[in-house]
């Protein structure tokens, strides 16, 4: 009875972790299509128009997938020329699932939006 009540204890967590990690892609997925995918494309290969517009090369958000999400988080909040920072127009959640959002854009488990 004991490892019974144990078993359900654990998949009642997992079933609990699960949703969060759902519900902050979800989030992430809004602030991208928002905040990101005007210049990053909906599928993150960039937008070839706005690249022509202001002269510069977007990267794709495949290179992504190589930095830590601490790196992430500082170049959202901070920006890089011309990319604006966004340290003031997103609040800590939202900037933790958009980074979530573009860990899992870049490793190809979530498709774009729009």
């Amino acid at each position: 009875m004991r490892s019974l009540s144990m078993l359900s204890v654990l998949l009642g967590a997992f079933v609990w972790v699960a949703t969060a990690a759902a519900a902050d892609l979800e989030l992430g997925k809004k602030v991208y299509e928002k905040k990101c995918a005007s210049c990053h494309g909906a599928d993150g290969k960039g937008n070839a128009k706005i690249e022509k517009m202001l002269k510069t090369r977007i990267p794709p958000l495949a290179d992504a997938a190589a930095k830590t999400d601490a790196e992430l988080r500082k170049l959202v909040a901070e920006g890089k020329k011309p990319m604006p920072s966004f340290a003031k127009s997103l609040g800590k959640d939202e900037l933790e699932a958009v980074v979530g959002f573009v860990k899992a854009l870049a490793a190809g488990k979530v498709a774009g939006g729009k």
